[in-house]
């Protein structure tokens, strides 16, 4: 009676109440357990066998070593807010097309966070006509798209934003959404820009420098890629938000006078083509780039 009741004083060995029921009990789950484990069932294992594949090591593929940015390039997008890098987790579907995005702490390069640059070959705005760029690398002004490792997913996704609406906007902070889509659409285009306004203008056509900060504004929502240090939590531990926001101060404009303010950390990207062998040389080469940014523009590359 105990025993029918839930009682788990006794095991099958005491040879009390249905002991012979138990003893067929335990060898059913030995079984069920064993089989799973075989076919790789286990949740263990398929959480082991996920983060295998998704931080085994990648290679930093730049095309040339002239340390300017090029189509084809594998990179990592570095940003200064956060001291992370961009990645992506393929299985953290938002919805049936889009993927979780955020910014990482681990800075070594792994499948979730490399990334694809590839051209924009479709129809642009007025001022792709200005600019005839028939070479491999990157200009500032220029669109591009930020496609997956293919050997974390084959699906080709590529990072896109879209407006913020009552169902649409980011986890955390409430601001635009940052995914990966399936699909390589308008969504997913965006624009390298120089970081300093007083020299925008005068930038536009000039090769993008690597392990320099720079800007990504998202072609569709005029809104700038941005990571602050906003917690979120995921299978790989605490990791931070990925949303669209330019932080920027509010000043009132004046007629013939440029924009001075700079955009905040939160909207300084760096391109990383290679791993510097000195620890937390990132982040130093990317401060000595932006002291550089400050005091004015490079000399002009013909690219």
């Amino acid at each position: 009676r105990q025993q029918m009741e839930g009682f788990k004083g006794y095991q099958s060995k005491v040879k009390i109440g249905n002991w012979s029921e138990d003893l067929e009990l335990d060898a059913a789950k030995l079984k069920s357990y064993l089989m799973k484990k075989e076919r790789g069932e286990l949740k263990c294992t398929q959480a082991e066998d996920r983060f295998a594949h998704a931080l085994q090591p990648a290679m930093l593929q730049p095309k040339a070593n002239d340390g300017y940015v090029h189509f084809g390039d594998v990179v990592m997008l570095f940003n200064q807010a956060t001291d992370g890098c961009l990645a992506c987790d393929p299985q953290e579907p938002l919805t049936e097309d889009t993927f979780a995005t955020t910014s990482t702490w681990y800075t070594e390069p792994c499948s979730r966070n490399t990334f694809h640059i590839q051209r924009w070959e479709g129809r642009g705005d007025k001022k792709d006509a200005m600019f005839d760029f028939r070479d491999d690398v990157v200009h500032f002004g220029q669109k591009i798209l930020l496609k997956v490792n293919p050997a974390l997913a084959s699906s080709g996704a590529a990072l896109a934003s879209y407006p913020r609406t009552p169902t649409s906007f980011s986890r955390y902070s409430r601001n635009l959404e940052v995914v990966m889509q399936r699909q390589s659409n308008w969504a997913a285009v965006w624009e390298v820009q120089y970081l300093d306004p007083q020299f925008k203008m005068e930038m536009e056509g000039q090769a993008v420098p690597t392990n320099a900060p720079v800007a990504l504004l998202h072609c569709g929502t005029h809104q700038h890629l941005a990571s602050d240090v906003i917690k979120y939590r995921n299978d790989y531990g605490t990791e931070y938000e990925v949303f669209g926001k330019s932080f920027t101060e509010v000043v009132k404009g004046q007629l013939g006078v440029r924009e001075r303010s700079m955009l905040g950390d939160c909207n300084r990207w760096c391109f990383v083509t290679s791993i510097p062998s000195e620890g937390g040389a990132e982040g130093g080469a990317a401060e000595d780039s932006l002291n550089s940014a400050e005091a004015g523009p490079p000399e002009p590359v013909e690219g």
